[in-house]
Parts: C-alpha cells; sequence; structure tokens
C-alpha cells in the first residue's frame, strides 16, 4: 500500500521523494536544455506501464509529458489510472510544475516540484535529446 501511494505521488509528476530544499541549489539555465520531453519507457518496458502490487492496487501511466522552460521551471502533463481499495481513478488531466537544477558542465537534472512533493534526480543527454530521471529503483526515460 505505501509504494502505491508514493507511485501515485511519483504518477503526478512520475515522481515522489520529498524535499527540504526550498529551490535547487545550482541553478543554470539554458535554451539547449529546454523544450518538451514526452516518457518513452520505465524501466526499460513502453508505455503505457503497470504497476501491480500485493494488495491488489495498480497505477498505470498512460502518458507523461514534461516541458523545461528556459528560466528555471518546468510543467507536466499526466494521464494515469490507479486502484487503490478496489477504487478505480482515472486521472486523464494530472499534471504538475516546479524548478530546477540543471548543470551544464555534467548534464546532471533534478526536478522540484513546486509543493517539494515531488524530487527526480537524472540527466540529459549531450545532445538535449533524451532525460533520463530515477526514483527509487525506477528509471524513466523521456524523449524530446
Amino acid at each position: 500500500m505505501r509504494r502505491i501511494l508514493a507511485l501515485v505521488v511519483l504518477a503526478t509528476v512520475v515522481a515522489c521523494g520529498g524535499s527540504d530544499t526550498t529551490s535547487p541549489a545550482k541553478q543554470t539555465q539554458g535554451t539547449a536544455f529546454s523544450g518538451n520531453y514526452v516518457l518513452q519507457s520505465v524501466n526499460g518496458k513502453p508505455l503505457p506501464v503497470t504497476w501491480n502490487f500485493n494488495s491488489g492496487d495498480s497505477l498505470r501511466i498512460r502518458s507523461y509529458s514534461i516541458s523545461i522552460n528556459g528560466n528555471g521551471s518546468w510543467t507536466s502533463a499526466l494521464s494515469q489510472v490507479f486502484s487503490t481499495g478496489g477504487v478505480v481513478t482515472d486521472q486523464p488531466n494530472g499534471g504538475q510544475s516546479g524548478s530546477y537544477s540543471y548543470d551544464a558542465a555534467t548534464k546532471a537534472v533534478t526536478l522540484i516540484s513546486s509543493d517539494q512533493s515531488t524530487l527526480l534526480n537524472g540527466n540529459v543527454s549531450t545532445d538535449f535529446t533524451t532525460l533520463t530521471l530515477a526514483q527509487n529503483t525506477d528509471l524513466f526515460v523521456f524523449k524530446r
């Protein structure tokens, strides 16, 4: 049950984690990193991706995209279905927003949601076409 709740928060933006930070520490914005990234796979599996839990709960991500803005902010759009305790909730128009940290030298990326419930860490490829983000053991691959 705890994992389904974490993934529900994750799905609201793709991950959950939490942070005490009010904004990313090393802020670098740039037009090369800006753009819309669409989720292609989770843990190597193409969308839609479903997590089934021992409790009978489940989470399915149908689509997810992240828009990176050159001013240090991001927004997301998400379509998901989750089941908790036998109650199915269809959320075709979810999403979140927040700020990001981007290190141009290492291509490291950290996204933090505005409410600080979501923390995603990863990197962007040198040609800026692939954004890879991780949450616990789950790996999310986005393409521009």
